[in-house]
């Protein structure tokens, strides 16, 4: 049991030390990033003052799995029309998952690494959220909450003001995906067709105007539809 421990532990150390990456290696990366988004926002239509309440989590995509997962695509309206271009990769075995996403009006950058999600908002840092539903600024000062951790499938995303948006939880929306089956007394995984539903709005209510509020519930909807609507493990 010790010996087959330390082979875990040993694996694990192999494994993060592998996608282990320097700043110079990821600030590389983000550019390139960048310059795939770039090409995909040729084909997106313009953003409007009430293009948020259209976008669903409905996707058009493409990816590769390896240790260093990349998710590319872009996120479609309640028309079928793409509005949101965006890249995320995913390194390692627990969550550490970048994702940068443009439309014609702005840019949204997140890092989710270490139960703490870091929002940009047009290259300016716009804050975090912590414990999966304190939302902090810029300068580290708690300003709102969003618990998705609950049974309901929405969440709230409330500040000083009060409730600002309802957002629709979101999930792996892959046609195909692995199911568990015992054969011959030992589980195996196979390929299963999956019955996806329709692509759904994923702002339930909005109420807010606020600059600085829309931002976060700009950029929790685009993570909402990037990061829970694919699984690169399912």
């Amino acid at each position: 049991m010790l010996i087959f421990a330390g082979f875990i532990v040993l694996v694990l150390f192999v494994v993060h030390q592998f996608t282990k990456k320097s700043p110079e290696f990821l600030q590389k990366e983000k550019l390139q990033m960048q310059e795939k988004v770039n090409v995909l926002k040729k084909d997106i239509i313009d953003w409007k003052h009430d293009s948020l309440k259209n976008v669903t989590n409905g996707m058009d995509y493409s990816f590769v799995k390896s240790m260093s997962s990349v998710l590319t695509g872009v996120i479609n309206t309640n028309d079928g029309l793409p509005i949101i271009a965006f890249q995320r990769i995913d390194r390692g075995l627990f969550v550490n998952s970048r994702i940068l996403a443009n439309t014609t009006d702005f840019k949204v950058y997140c890092e989710f690494k270490n139960e703490e999600k870091l929002f940009f908002f047009n290259d300016v840092y716009l804050g975090k959220i912590t414990k999966h539903f304190e939302i902090l600024d810029g300068a580290n000062k708690q300003i709102g909450r969003c618990n998705r951790n609950n049974a309901q499938n929405s969440f709230k995303v409330e500040f000083r003001s009060g409730e600002a948006a309802v957002i629709r939880k979101n999930s792996d929306r892959k046609n195909m995906g692995k199911k568990m089956r015992r054969v011959r007394g030992e589980l195996r995984s196979t390929m299963v067709f999956r019955d996806v539903p329709p692509p759904t709005t994923l702002i339930l209510s909005l109420n807010t105007t606020d600059e600085e509020e829309l931002k976060w519930i700009i950029s929790l909807t685009i993570f909402e539809a990037v990061y829970y609507g694919f699984s690169f493990v399912s």
